[in-house]
């Protein structure tokens, strides 16, 4: 439904029809910039954005995917009210933190400590009632002794860490988030996305834009497709981030190893990837040490001599946590034939860290007594979650006895 028709009251965001023209700032052109009124576009002008329409409500994340220049920044830049638009109607309620790049709205001269409470003074908290948020700043921030340094001086991870810190602290009714938390290490990413979760059970509203398919699946209620500037759909994360994937795989011509351009060989598909509770019903969030199971279907497009199913779990930045396959488990697969259908069911118990994970099912091929992979499917993005912090990849489930001698 687009969000001109019977609008929600309490949405946070309401965007219709926004579009932004950029016009080349050419001798020609100089006296359209000079008029009094607003710039009419002409057909040598450039549109970043194009009718776009949305609206988030409380408690929501709106993911913004897209290729770079498809005009994910610009239609942030025009909800933080850094940009105005060309046209259409923009309703934002409430008080705006946003994370576009680094450095933003920080003084380069000034530390750390300077920057989070002059940035909280921008958001509309008294400099009182910032200095007694900052030991909580600087403690999520984590950057030790840095916090007393001029800002110029830190990377660009420390900049997110600050940056991320400061906006969260200041409470915001609406939290933008443009690929700064790519920067930072796994373990700040793990607490950001934590983070993020409390502020949606808060009713902050969230957009977000990221590359990365399997957090926009774990995070977003909704993701919106933007190419060259126009909406191409919005809904379900898994299946918006799924076609996304797929245009972007009918972009990239296959080449063979003299470099030439050839059709992709397909053996067969992966379909369906879940994963379930014991009572069959998806999960997102999975509780660490239940049981679940992960399920795949295969369709064989040609005939595969010896395949060999496989499953992996890994971090959202590619390190794999666990990796099992038929082949070691004893469950051959002798043939299959173009046209066979089959389902693989994987038991698993999560003793997983809480953090978030990524499931994928993969197939390989022997060649040489070794296997060759040959296909794999769409990942799943799913959160380890619990009530005992732990940190790493495994969970032991520990238990610490100290005695006094």
């Amino acid at each position: 439904m687009s969000c001109d028709e019977n609008p929600t009251p309490e949405a946070h965001i309401r965007a219709q029809h926004l579009s932004k023209c950029f016009a080349p700032l050419t001798s020609r052109n100089l006296i359209r910039f000079l008029l009094p009124w607003p710039l009419k576009p002409t057909s040598r002008d450039f549109w970043a954005l194009k009718d776009v329409s949305f609206e988030v409500g409380p408690g929501k994340v709106l993911g913004i995917l897209g290729r770079n220049g498809s005009g994910k920044s610009t239609l942030l830049q025009i909800v933080a009210g850094r940009m105005q638009p060309t046209g259409g109607e923009l309703e934002v309620q409430g008080t705006v933190a946003a994370l576009l790049e680094l450095g933003a709205g920080f003084n380069p001269d000034f530390t750390g400590r300077e920057n989070a409470l002059f940035s909280g003074t921008l958001h509309g908290v008294s400099t009182a009632e910032m200095k007694n948020r900052l030991g909580a700043i600087i403690e999520f921030a984590d950057i030790g002794d840095h916090i007393d340094m001029p800002v110029k001086t830190y990377s660009s991870g420390m900049f997110a860490r600050l940056a991320f810190s400061v906006a969260v602290s200041v409470d915001p009714a609406l939290l933008l988030v443009d690929e700064i938390l790519s920067v930072g290490d796994i373990s700040f990413q793990a607490r950001c996305y934590k983070r993020i979760e409390e502020m949606k059970r808060q009713g902050t509203s969230i957009l977000f834009v990221s590359h990365d398919l399997n957090t926009m699946q774990m995070l977003c209620d909704e993701v919106l497709l933007l190419e060259q500037g126009q909406m191409i759909t919005r809904g379900d994360p898994k299946v918006v981030t799924e076609l996304y994937r797929d245009r972007m795989v009918a972009l990239k011509p296959e080449t063979d190893a003299s470099g030439q351009d050839q059709s992709r060989r397909e053996r067969g598909r992966f379909e369906k990837v879940r994963l379930v509770d014991e009572h069959g019903k998806s999960v997102q969030h999975a509780w660490v040490g239940d049981t679940f199971f992960a399920h795949v279907d295969f369709i064989a497009s040609e005939d595969i001599a010896a395949p060999i199913i496989s499953l992996q779990i890994q971090t959202m930045q590619g390190v794999v946590v666990y990796d099992l396959n038929s082949q070691t488990t004893g469950q051959d697969i002798h043939h299959l034939n173009a046209g066979d259908h089959i389902h693989v069911q994987v038991r698993l118990e999560l003793h997983l860290c809480p953090g978030p994970f990524r499931l994928a099912f993969g197939m390989a091929i022997l060649q040489d007594d070794l296997p060759k992979p040959i296909l794999g499917s769409h990942p799943v993005a799913f959160e380890a979650i619990s009530d005992q912090p732990a940190y790493g990849f495994a969970n032991l489930h520990s238990r610490m006895e100290i005695q006094y001698l």
